[in-house]
């Protein structure tokens, strides 16, 4: 008998981190590398989160879709992730499209997802965790992996609330008293409120975890459709009428929010980098170190040192210490 479900779950798991979008609203920090790659808080880079998280809830298969200036990114995974040992079966892996399903780039986040499916049918998970690169929060996605089964669910969410005016920028949905998603909408401009908190919505974390056969068909029907093959704009709602979708709140044991910023802009950057300094955020982001899930793990790269001109006097350039 298994006496440990959570670790069948994570053995029978697959992670896909999407790292390859542009980040044009995060120019000029884009204009060299990808947004997951950015450095936040003088130590870390964008993606250390989402990896520290899934290094904690001890998800070891991940692969990393990447497309746009990656290689930033591929240099700080192989100089800061190399941690993990394949002949464990443990593995980091960056991959850019292979042009194997499609001859185009990644259109959109299913797209990206049904570009890969080769990846899924050599790998054969019974659970694809989908997270996004460019997220600051810390999480035990085990806890997840453990709500998915016990709901029978096709489809989780993971969720946030946010204030009503802030929803016009994400996903929003509505459940039942179950958890259950009976109505999901991509950055409505009438965002339909909590009813526990009137002043709030629930929004998509951007987090999914699929059964692998519901998200094969799913992203292969997409491909065939006119959309923008997108998770939130037409995969989620599709499902909506035919599958069990549900929504996993992000809350402690008490029931309280806890910390999620999505890095999508040079103000919300900002206030990422603010928010590490913050004492509201002490238990969610600084306590990360120590905190119950595991440290941020991060890799301080060497500052190059910049060689500096002395116009006035004309003299031999010299190290800019």
């Amino acid at each position: 008998m298994n006496r440990d479900p959570l670790a069948s779950i994570l053995r029978s798991s697959l992670t896909m981190i999407l790292a390859g979008g542009q980040g044009d609203r995060l120019y000029p920090l884009t204009r060299d590398r990808t947004k997951p790659a950015v450095p936040l808080g003088g130590i870390y880079r964008i993606i250390d989160f989402t990896l520290s998280n899934c290094l904690n809830s001890n998800l070891r298969k991940i692969y990393i879709l990447t497309q746009y200036k990656s290689d930033s990114l591929n240099k700080h995974l192989r100089l800061g992730w190399g941690i993990f040992h394949e002949e464990l079966g443990e593995y980091i892996v960056s991959t850019p499209p292979q042009f194997r399903a499609s001859n185009h780039w990644y259109k959109g986040t299913a797209d990206a997802i049904f570009q890969n499916i080769y990846t899924l049918q050599e790998e054969r998970p019974e659970y694809v965790i989908i997270l996004a690169g460019d997220h600051i929060y810390k999480m035990d996605y085990g806890q997840m992996l453990l709500f998915h089964p016990d709901n029978q669910a096709d489809l989780t969410v993971a969720a946030v609330e946010v204030d009503l005016k802030s929803a016009k920028d994400f996903g929003v949905m509505s459940i039942d008293q179950d958890y259950r998603i009976v109505d999901f909408k991509e950055k409505p401009a009438d965002p339909p409120p909590y009813p526990a908190k009137s002043d709030n919505a629930l929004a998509s974390m951007g987090i999914y975890i699929f059964n692998t056969d519901i998200l094969v068909q799913a992203v292969s029907e997409d491909a065939r459709r006119d959309t923008a093959h997108d998770f939130g704009r037409d995969i989620i709602p599709q499902l909506i009428h035919t599958h069990r979708i549900f929504t996993y709140p992000f809350q402690d044991a008490d029931q309280r929010q806890q910390y999620w910023r999505d890095v999508g802009t040079i103000d919300s950057f900002r206030e990422a980098n603010m928010d590490l300094i913050s004492i509201l955020c002490l238990r969610s982001i600084y306590m990360m170190r120590l905190g119950r899930y595991g440290p941020i793990r991060r890799h301080h790269h060497r500052p190059k040192r910049y060689l500096r001109i002395n116009r006035t006097i004309g003299s031999a350039p010299y190290s800019n210490r």
